[in-house]
């Protein structure tokens, strides 16, 4: 009877425009680090990596022993329905094993992302496999493996997921606006959600690969499972294990134990990492597309802090891959490169890299002509007021130092003793008229230099 974990890795994406909040503002990345420390996780392979990793592994488990969680008995009863028969025909709800599947909310503090994992367990007899798995589906059948898929993952809007499926999905992302202490009032969309055909799952089978048929029977639904065919690549295969990763499914028949805690965090970390790199890249482009529509001095100074943050961000994403392939140790040669190159995850976090450099320098140098431009028309109006400045003390002038005024205040205070009265008269005269001109030439200036 060979037994299965079934491993889903969903991505939650925040939205764009919160997450600048959550990362901007620090207090609320304070207020969660050490809140979740003591939660244990119920998934095995998490368990044992953050065991075995403690001072590599940010992983921590939202959920503590007193959270309760979505009843499987639920997710049961989905599976006795028709539209969750496989190929239309065959009700597996007694197979599968409710006390130990289960799923987690899995938060780093580092990014602020969160991962919702589901670990389905079944256990299915030996003379029910062929049936299970086959291939030649009745109209409108739907194989295996995309029956377990749709439990869990939303292919359009308008699919329809598992009741269990759903209520699993609302209740993580309640929790993590819970969590977040952000207010939504006015906003369309929820701060957390699960996006469409987001979800990949891993089948670790616990059979032997040397029984031939069994492996072809899993690996024969795997293929014809896909959307994209002929997509396969063989990781690794010989007599202890063989892993074929395809595109949406992928299978692991072993019946070494370990084989499931090393392999597990590898489909994990290169599902996640994967995402969120696309996830900033989208982020990335949304933030360039506001700047062009509006690239006002305060919208950009505002986005240069903002920015900062997103590269402190992928910095640490291209440090977290370093850190896990040192982790990994002989598995980085010979399981994670061969899906590295398969996905493009390092190309891309250095794009990612080059791509928010670049519009860092982009932004500081938009700042600085908005700030010269600025200092442009600060100047021009200083020139206007001293100007204008110059106007009202030539128009001081002429009240007051009128030429019949100054000839009466000179022959009355005898200051004209030893002195030309035509003189001081001429200067008093000539020195307004003398400001005018300089005015007019500084005017002048002014233009010629502005064209």
């Amino acid at each position: 009877m060979p037994k299965l974990r079934v491993m889903c890795v969903q991505p939650i994406e925040v939205d764009a425009e919160q997450y600048e909040q959550l990362i901007s503002k620090k207090s609320r990345i304070g207020r969660l680090i050490g809140t979740f420390d003591k939660n244990d996780f119920k998934i095995e392979w998490l368990q044992q990596f953050n065991k075995l990793h403690r001072d590599l592994s940010n992983y921590k488990s939202i959920y503590g022993a007193q959270d309760t969680k979505i009843s499987n008995e639920l997710l049961k009863n989905d599976l006795t329905q028709q539209r969750f028969l496989v190929n239309g025909q065959h009700d597996i709800s007694e197979y599968v094993d409710l006390e130990n599947t289960t799923y987690e909310l899995v938060f780093d503090q580092r990014f602020f992302n969160f991962v919702l994992v589901v670990e389905l367990h079944l256990a299915i007899p030996d003379e029910k496999i062929e049936e299970i798995l086959a291939t030649d589906l009745v109209e409108g059948g739907v194989d295996f493996y995309n029956t377990l898929r749709n439990l869990l993952v939303k292919e359009h809007d308008d699919s329809q997921l598992s009741e269990w499926g759903n209520a699993v999905r609302l209740a993580v992302c309640k929790k993590i606006q819970s969590i977040s202490h952000i207010s939504l009032r006015g906003s369309a969309r929820p701060l957390a959600y699960i996006g469409n055909n987001s979800g990949n799952l891993t089948f670790f089978v616990d059979e032997s690969p040397q029984k031939k048929a069994v492996k072809q029977q899993f690996l024969k639904c795997n293929a014809i499972a896909e959307r994209v065919k002929g997509n396969n690549t063989t990781i690794i295969d010989n007599d202890c294990v063989h892993y074929a990763f395809f595109s949406r499914f992928h299978t692991i028949i072993t019946k070494d134990i370990g084989r499931y805690y090393r392999f597990a965090p590898i489909q994990h970390h290169i599902q996640s990492t994967w995402y969120y790199v696309s996830f900033y890249s989208r982020v990335l482009d949304k933030l360039n597309s506001h700047i062009l529509a509006n690239d006002s001095k305060k919208t950009l100074n505002s986005k240069r802090n903002v920015i900062d943050e997103y590269i402190n961000k992928i910095e640490l994403l291209r440090m977290n891959n370093e850190n896990f392939k040192l982790a990994i140790e002989s598995d980085n040669e010979d399981v994670y490169q061969k899906i590295e190159s398969k996905w493009n995850v390092e190309s891309s976090l250095e794009h990612a890299k080059t791509y928010v450099s670049f519009f860092k320098d982009y932004l500081e140098r938009a700042y600085a002509r908005k700030a010269e431009q600025a200092n442009r028309r600060q100047n021009q109006i200083l020139f206007i007021i001293s100007c204008i400045q110059i106007l009202g003390l030539i128009s001081i002038w002429s009240d007051y130092l009128g030429l019949n005024k100054i000839e009466r205040f000179i022959n009355s205070t005898g200051i004209h003793t030893g002195s030309s009265v035509d003189t001081v008269l001429q200067i008093n005269t000539w020195l307004p008229i003398g400001l005018i001109g300089v005015l007019a030439l500084l005017m002048m200036l002014a233009y010629v230099k502005k064209d």
